[in-house]
């Protein structure tokens, strides 16, 4: 099978990596970088673009036709696959900020990758019939180690040429294959001693675990160390709510606020914090907990609001705008600590989904995997 190496621990193995052939450009053209949101996707994409495999799981399409795609472009030369098993470096460079990684297969049995937020079923049921139907992972799950840090066994890589490269945007990203037994080891012997707390792909990993197959359940993962990981919150916006009424019950004291601008310095003190808008008044509050934690678990129950009531925005003056055009009310939440997030994923006590939102993240169609 495609994910069988010579080299590997059973926990962290390589693979045969499926990515676009063709130059820089023609790679850069047919690559994305996700938003924070999946809602910000082009309406209208290239013929040869990575998205056509991935419509169906934030479509509702039918993820046949991204296997009929997958197959015509893995003839058609438009995708590749490569000869022999690797685990895949990559360095992504934007803003004066250097990211490495190291891309890997995680055995899901293992438990070394640990969620540590919740998911919406419908959201992970649409991931895992894409899966099923085009018998591959098209984007990776993102995770952070939790000990040892792995970027130092790669400074040799790097100082090398890479082997495909997508330029975009004042953004580089830069991929090597590694082959060399000594490394390969090396790689999976450090990922496989420790947890992987998964910063972004909650719903992929949801997906993959319940794969029919043991070659679904090896999650294509970009493993990162924590210090290059960048942490912040995602927005609730409740339509059709009364400002007043929201907080009506909730033995809370509030703190009046100009305006967004300064609802975003209330909330940058403390993870507690939250700041309810209509859009036109500001009141801040401290929940005393993870402001995300207290919305689950207090605001949403005491108003008896079901999940499709609520929208979701990790633009705070977006979400504020938002209130306000939907005659509702806004949650701006503080980011949560990465520290809260990597204790959430140790003792599995998960946070909410759409806690919080991650970067840098992968240049999607950089490194892909498939099985026979």
């Amino acid at each position: 099978m495609a994910y069988d190496a010579p080299v590997d621990n059973g926990v962290i193995r390589p693979f045969r990596a499926v990515g676009f052939r063709g130059s820089t450009d023609i790679v850069s053209s047919r690559t994305y970088v996700p938003d924070v949101s999946w809602s910000h996707v082009p309406a209208e994409l290239p013929e040869h673009h990575v998205l056509r495999l991935l419509e169906p799981a934030f479509r509702d399409d039918d993820p046949q036709t991204a296997a009929r795609t997958a197959a015509a472009w893995l003839d058609d030369g438009v995708l590749g696959q490569d000869a022999e098993p690797a685990v895949y470096v990559s360095r992504t460079v934007e803003g004066g900020q250097e990211t490495v990684g190291v891309m890997v297969l995680v055995d899901l049995a293992a438990s070394r990758l640990r969620p540590h937020e919740d998911v919406i079923a419908a959201y992970a049921i649409r991931q895992a019939r894409l899966a099923e139907a085009t018998r591959a992972h098209w984007e990776p799950i993102t995770a952070y180690t939790t000990a040892e840090p792995v970027t130092p066994l790669l400074g040799a890589v790097l100082a090398r040429s890479a082997d495909h490269v997508a330029k975009a945007g004042g953004r580089t990203d830069e991929v090597w294959a590694v082959t060399d037994p000594e490394l390969m080891a090396a790689v999976a012997a450090r990922l496989s001693a420790q947890s992987l707390v998964i910063a972004d792909g909650h719903h992929r990993y949801a997906a993959w675990r319940t794969s029919p197959e043991p070659a679904g359940r090896l999650a294509l993962t970009l493993v990162l160390d924590a210090p290059a990981v960048t942490v912040g919150p995602i927005h609730r916006v409740v339509a059709d709510m009364d400002l007043d009424e929201a907080l009506k019950g909730l033995p809370l004291p509030t703190v009046e606020l100009g305006d967004a601008e300064e609802a975003a310095r209330y909330v940058s003190v403390g993870e507690s914090r939250c700041v309810l808008t209509d859009g036109h008044r500001f009141l801040g509050v401290d929940a005393y907990e993870c402001a995300s934690r207290w919305v689950e678990d207090v605001f949403t129950p005491h108003h008896g609001l079901e999940s499709d009531a609520v929208e979701y925005d990790p633009d705070l003056a977006s979400a504020a705008r938002a209130a306000e055009e939907a005659g509702g009310v806004a949650l701006l939440l503080a980011t949560p600590q990465l520290s809260t997030v990597t204790r959430a994923a140790t003792t599995g006590r998960l946070l909410p989904h759409k806690s919080s939102w991650f970067r840098p993240k992968p240049r999607v169609g950089m490194v892909m995997r498939r099985w026979e």
